[in-house]
This record gives structure tokens, C-alpha cells and sequence, in this order.
């Protein structure tokens, strides 16, 4: 009993910490160090979108390619990255201008490394800083949805953890399918499939954590066995 009431107790604490992250959208907009001039978002046609999931401790933030973490969140306001992976596609509507920032999006987050956040409500619109202990910083703001850029987010990957044929069905057309391994090398990629369910056969896949990514914006780990 004792150990039931202390796991209801943790539960509602971590959710009392959090649920101002989890339950947001949340969209760049600027990067700050101390070794260069604070860094806004350059234009780019992609949705770009930051969501911090509860059900497995994991944050994708979206700027045309990825960046996918798992966190342990580990006191008030702190979360732990325990590993990440980016992906590596180049955008090619600019100068670099994006790549670049990305990069700096990529370089943010490191393993094994905590990290602090803060979540201000200004009436209409909620911001969100995080902070490492070497002075850099990535800002957002909170973001609201429509129903049609809502189901652009709706995966299902089944099953999951794979050994065999992965099965992806998604609430739009998939018009393309990248698959990434945990250092972020594209080791599968197809195009212009336009339908809503895709199977894709890992078998040859060697064991261990991938990351696949639809039509350049939503991305989901994928466990193959």
C-alpha cells in the first residue's frame, strides 16, 4: 500500500513539473551562447515543431530535419538527455542558412548532460527556455495547432519493436519515408508512395534503435530486434 501511494505521489509530481512542457507545441524561435550572436530562425517552408512526449520520455524537434532525444526528467524544472540522434538531410532553398541553424539545434542537445527549463504564461501565449551550464540557450514559444496540421502527427508503427515487416500508417498521404540509424546515416529512403499505410521490410536492419521520418517533418524511433 505504502509503495502504491508513494508511486500515485511521483507520478503526480512529475506530471505537476511537467505538464506545461508535454502538453504544448512549441516552435523556435531563437538560439543564444555565449560564443556567437544570438540566432532567430531563418524562413523555411516546413512545419517546424517541438513536442515533448509523456508516454516515453522523448522530445522531436522539427526544423527540416529531426533532432529526437530520450530524457529522464529528474527534479523540478530538469530533465537528463540519455541519447540522441539527428537527422542529416541537406536543405537546399538557401544559402546554408538553414542547415546551419539546425546545426546548432543538433549540438544543443548532448548525452549524458542536464538541463534546465523554464515555462512563462503571458496570457495568449506561453515561452519556454532551455538552458545548459555552459551558457547556451534555445527559446520557443507555444504554438496552436489546427485540425488539419494536427493529423499531420498522427503515426501508428506497428509492431514496435520490429524483427521483421514494419507497418506505418499515417492520417495523410506519405509521399516519402526516411529511415535513420542512431547516428543519424539515411539507410532507407523512399519516394512519392502516396498512401496512407507503408510496409517496410527490416529484416535485413541490424539490431538496435532507428528513427523514421515522413514526408520531411514527423519522426518516430523504431526498435529493431
Amino acid at each position: 500500500m505504502k509503495k502504491t501511494l508513494l508511486f500515485i505521489f511521483a507520478a503526480n509530481l512529475f506530471f505537476a513539473q511537467n505538464a506545461g512542457l508535454l502538453n504544448t507545441n512549441w516552435q523556435v524561435t531563437k538560439v543564444v551562447g555565449e560564443t556567437f550572436n544570438d540566432q532567430v530562425p531563418p524562413p523555411m517552408p516546413y512545419q517546424q515543431l517541438t513536442q515533448f512526449n509523456s508516454n516515453s520520455s522523448q522530445v522531436n524537434l522539427s526544423f527540416f530535419n529531426t533532432v529526437s532525444a530520450n530524457l529522464t526528467y529528474s527534479g523540478e524544472n530538469m530533465f537528463k538527455v540519455n541519447d540522441k540522434a539527428c537527422t542529416l538531410a541537406d536543405y537546399w532553398g538557401d544559402n546554408g542558412e538553414v542547415n546551419q541553424f539546425f546545426g546548432l539545434l543538433c549540438s544543443f542537445f548532448i548525452k549524458d548532460t542536464n538541463y534546465f527549463y523554464t515555462i512563462v504564461n503571458n496570457g495568449n501565449e506561453k515561452t519556454l527556455t532551455i538552458s545548459n551550464a555552459i551558457f547556451q540557450e534555445i527559446h520557443f514559444k507555444s504554438i496552436n495547432l489546427g485540425t488539419k496540421e494536427n493529423e499531420l502527427f498522427k503515426v501508428v508503427l506497428a509492431p514496435n519493436p520490429v524483427k521483421n515487416i514494419l507497418t506505418v500508417t499515417y492520417s495523410t498521404d506519405i509521399t516519402s519515408a526516411k529511415i535513420f540509424d542512431s547516428s543519424g546515416k539515411l539507410v532507407y529512403d523512399k519516394k512519392d508512395e502516396n498512401v496512407k499505410t507503408l510496409n517496410i521490410d527490416m529484416r535485413n536492419f541490424k539490431t538496435g534503435t532507428y528513427f523514421i521520418q515522413l514526408n520531411n517533418k514527423e519522426t518516430q524511433k523504431i526498435i529493431k530486434q
